[in-house]
């Protein structure tokens, strides 16, 4: 039947992408395992900015493999970066970061947090895919405390969460952000297969890409394929986006 189902998917419009705002990206060149150059990171930056996409938020790994990753530190990559990529072609430049919920996240609470708009303090978050590390609950129930809004990065990527799982993360109010490359299988096929059932669900706030290298991301999107309901779900997806450039 999958390939009669198919005959009522599209691909995403051309103009998927036009004014876009990309809000979890590992752009950052040389601070985790994303971009490993600036000369990388402007390659990617130039395309995406071809593509439309028209703000970009860099949010590098927290976590504790990385623990030269501090606030002070990446704030000044960030701003290294901006000043030496001035005057070329690419969407607008924010920073965020993307929070591992492990034993380094407490000290990153205590540091501030980077969020992804300054009003509401949204803070992306993450947990290894295969299980929550003990505390996990109390750190996310914490930073709510702080008065920041977590938003889930890419909940369709845990391979311990089932709808048991998300359907209480929603009623504590967390937010959920889907990577869009997995529609496209990038990362599997059970987790391509949650990705659609929590967008027909109604689940997800919000959308990033995920950034991590530029190898096969034409033809990964172009490979998506989803019904008119998943792809208007999708541009909401994106006019949230908007309100947190």
């Amino acid at each position: 039947m999958s390939w009669i189902t198919n005959l009522f998917k599209s691909s995403l419009p051309a103009d998927f992408f036009t004014g876009a705002c990309d809000i979890h990206s590992h752009l950052l060149p040389g601070v985790d395992d994303g971009f490993p150059s600036k000369e990388k990171t402007l390659e990617a930056l130039e395309l995406l900015k071809k593509q439309g996409i028209s703000k970009v938020k860099m949010t590098p790994h927290f976590m504790k493999d990385y623990p030269e990753n501090t606030r002070e530190n990446i704030e000044k990559a960030f701003k290294e970066f901006c000043e030496e990529a001035k005057g070329r072609p690419m969407p607008q430049l924010s920073l965020g970061g993307e929070y591992m919920l492990d034993s380094a996240f407490p000290q990153r609470v205590e540091e501030g947090l980077l969020t992804l708009n300054k009003e509401f303090k949204m803070v992306l978050c993450e947990t290894s895919y295969m299980m929550m590390e003990q505390g996990a609950k109390e750190m996310l129930y914490d930073v709510m405390l702080k008065g920041y809004q977590p938003i889930i990065a890419h909940p369709e990527r845990y391979n311990y969460a089932s709808m048991s799982h998300y359907k209480r993360w929603k009623e504590k109010d967390y937010l959920f952000q889907l990577n869009l490359l997995s529609l496209a299988g990038a990362y599997g096929k059970p987790a391509k297969e949650k990705a659609l059932h929590l967008l027909n669900e109604g689940m997800y706030e919000y959308i990033g890409s995920d950034l991590h290298r530029l190898t096969n991301v034409k033809e990964m999107v172009s490979s998506i394929k989803l019904s008119k309901k998943e792809i208007d779900s999708l541009f909401l997806l994106l006019e949230n986006n908007k309100r947190l450039g």
